[in-house]
């Protein structure tokens, strides 16, 4: 009982304590203080890419950056930078307040937090350089910009010094492995680039430029990365394919998923590594007898795309290990499928909310392939369990979720390979 009477006088002199307006203070300023950080750097032979990115270049920079992690509305972290490029330091004269916009510099900046990205517009106010350090120069800002809603909204105020940093781009080098998700560090070194993931990259730039900005330019020299095997152009925006693709010889794995692609790239009939292919959700309405050209490909999805049947062309492609057929508008899967002798994998799945969603209880056709080990019928409207299921001998996982089947629907008996069953 004496230590609980110990712990319970410590916490009531604590509560009195916070609860003392002085001392509360002083606590709200310690818990800000531990929770936010503000930084300036002076870098030379530097450059700003794309507002919001120091790189190596030919300006002087002087960088300002704000982060918070104090718990937000609707956020866990806050974070804000200011850059200031100029071809030299020299050019801001001591003493004289610099209007801007200017043309003998230029400020940009952006603001951030877990779901908010602003890249700060019409930037005005004074710059005025207070000494002449070359080393440590020493600044005034008096900034506002206009934010989204055009409300004119204070940018930075306040005097900062900036100390040269002349090891920050030997520091923040990285060796990435071969794994990469920034276009433009890839681009600079392409020869060690071996996998390129582009989906926070590409919703990072429709962030900054708007919905109709459609994918990054740059994207026109990707042929550039010739080492490339693994590209991950997910929800890029992208038409069509940009110019020089056809160069990418060692890709294997390319993923084109959440486009709004039309047609069949066919550059990609010059990839001749190319061996993984995910088309889903683009708006192809059907497949070329040209894929016969893609010999070397093994997984090919499809799924929600503008399929209105079956696409007969896949049967050309004998080497096919994978394929995805999801909402296909697909009512049986026909017996031209048997040309697809090495399939192992096939999903046919529906989802409820689509126009073309599949209706699936005719399987027979898989009864011809001797390789299938996985067969996924998910959402599709069964009554009982297609008997060519139990004619699969190879069958290693079914999925039935969603088709109205339960356990007892399943006489796992007669499926003596299979080990694992899906189920709603």
């Amino acid at each position: 009982m004496y230590w609980k009477s110990i712990v319970w006088l410590a916490v009531s002199g604590l509560t009195m304590a916070v609860s003392c307006k002085p001392l509360k203070r002083v606590y709200r300023r310690t818990i800000h203080w531990q929770q936010t950080q503000t930084q300036t750097q002076y870098l030379q032979r530097a450059d700003i890419i794309g507002g919001t990115e120091l790189d190596s270049g030919r300006f002087d920079v002087l960088h300002y950056s704000y982060s918070s992690n104090r718990p937000h509305i609707s956020d866990t972290w806050y974070s804000k930078e200011i850059f200031l490029r100029i071809k030299q330091l020299s050019d801001l004269q001591v003493g004289q307040a610099m209007q801007v916009p200017n043309a003998v510099f230029s400020v940009i900046g952006y603001d951030r937090a877990t779901w908010h990205f602003e890249q700060f517009g019409s930037i005005t106010g004074t710059i005025t350089r207070l000494h002449s350090s070359a080393t440590q120069p020493r600044l005034r800002f008096d900034l506002q910009y206009i934010d989204w809603k055009k409300r004119q909204q204070r940018l930075l105020q306040g005097i900062f010094t900036f100390r040269l940093d002349s090891t920050y781009f030997l520091r923040t080098r990285q060796d990435f492995h071969g794994q990469y998700e920034d276009l433009r560090l890839a681009l600079k070194e392409p020869a060690k680039v071996k996998s390129l993931d582009l989906t926070t990259y590409a919703i990072q730039y429709e962030k900054r430029n708007g919905q109709d900005s459609g994918p990054d330019t740059l994207y026109s020299r990707l042929g550039e990365l010739y080492n490339l095997d693994s590209l991950r152009l997910h929800l890029s925006h992208l038409q069509r394919l940009p110019d020089g693709f056809e160069k990418l010889k060692r890709l294997k794995r390319l993923d084109l998923s959440y486009n709004q692609l039309t047609e069949f790239p066919t550059v990609l009939y010059q990839l001749d590594s190319l061996q993984e292919l995910n088309l889903e959700w683009n708006r192809l309405d059907s497949i070329p007898i040209a894929i016969r050209q893609m010999k070397g490909l093994r997984v090919l999805n499809l799924n929600d795309n503008h399929l209105g049947r079956y696409p007969e062309a896949v049967n050309e492609l004998t080497g096919l290990r994978e394929l995805h057929l999801g909402n296909a508008n697909l009512r049986a899967l026909p017996t031209s499928m048997s040309r697809l002798q090495r399939l192992e994998v096939i999903e046919v799945n529906s989802f409820w909310n689509s126009k073309r969603k599949n209706q699936v209880t005719n399987i027979d056709a898989l009864v011809s392939l001797p390789r299938l080990r996985r067969l996924s019928l998910k959402d599709n409207p069964l009554d009982s369990l297609p008997t060519a299921v139990y004619q699969l001998k190879q069958l290693e996982e079914l999925n039935i979720q969603y088709t109205g089947l339960d356990s007892a629907a399943v006489d796992l008996r007669r499926l003596p390979k299979l080990k694992k069953l899906e189920l709603q």
